[in-house]
């Protein structure tokens, strides 16, 4: 619409011109001050004409740039998804090497070692307190026998099939564990909280526990052998009245990321 106008002034204009020139034709001579008011107005239709031209060509000339390359940028474009796909499993079986690389160096660390294995699943009604791994009684898996990783203790294991079997992880409200700290030397019960959360109980209130004090297995329960990390003291709470005071325990091993497991026994 604004270059439909300006071409309509343009137009204008130009008739405009015309007839002056024609009557100082006339008159005997062209007065160039009389046209000395056009100035402006012809000036900034140039510059607006101007831009037009040039932005149309700019886009004319982008669109065969782009129209010219498609071909070539789709196959780059391809080229560079399929760089990062490979960069990414590359990297991902680095972690995996590394994993199983400190999950191997258990089994000549500890001689209660049976084997390693995936965990493959999560119970789905229980999401952060069962795993599935992929080994059972075939390779020589029981019930309650220990999953750990190099960082620390997973849990115990629960139920056994002949080619796999569940871990209720010792977050697990139904989880408990013989624990000191081992510092102090001082025992208690570690109780499941849930969110890679637990509970040092059974701790006497006049006892002086040290944020970031580690927590390891006491061997007490017959089940977790003795010395394995479990956590850190992460909070203390003494409530008026009560004999035991409350300790809170971060695991040392992030239990929503758990890929692999050794299988230790008794």
């Amino acid at each position: 619409m604004s270059i439909r106008k300006n071409f309509f002034v343009f137009t204008v204009i130009i008739l405009s011109i015309f007839v002056i020139l024609t009557y100082q034709g006339i008159k005997g001579g062209v007065d160039t001050t009389a046209l000395s008011f056009l100035n402006h107005p012809l000036r900034s239709l140039k510059q607006e004409l101007s831009a037009v031209v040039s932005s149309i060509e700019d886009l004319f000339q982008k669109y065969i740039l782009i129209a010219g390359k498609e071909t070539e940028i789709k196959r780059l474009t391809s080229e560079l998804h399929k760089k990062k796909e490979e960069n990414n499993k590359f990297a991902e079986a680095q972690y995996e090497n590394e994993r199983l690389r400190e999950l191997l160096e258990l089994k000549f660390q500890k001689k209660e070692y049976v084997t390693t294995a995936e965990v493959f699943a999560r119970d789905p009604t229980n999401w952060f307190q069962i795993l599935w791994i992929n080994k059972g009684k075939k390779d020589g898996i029981s019930k309650n026998m220990v999953a750990v990783t190099p960082l620390g203790i997973v849990g115990r294991v629960h139920r056994v099939f002949k080619g796999s079997a569940t871990i209720i992880l010792i977050t697990d409200v139904n989880s408990s564990v013989a624990a000191r700290l081992q510092s102090s030397r001082i025992e208690g019960i570690i109780g499941g909280r849930g969110h890679n959360k637990c509970y040092l109980k059974y701790v006497p209130r006049e006892v002086d526990v040290l944020l970031g004090d580690r927590v390891i297995t006491s061997g007490f329960d017959e089940i977790f052998p003795a010395g394995l990390v479990i956590g850190y003291v992460t909070d203390t709470e003494k409530k008026p009245g009560e004999f035991f005071q409350l300790i809170e325990i971060t695991v040392a091993q992030n239990l929503s990321s758990v890929e692999e497991v050794s299988i230790l026994k008794r």
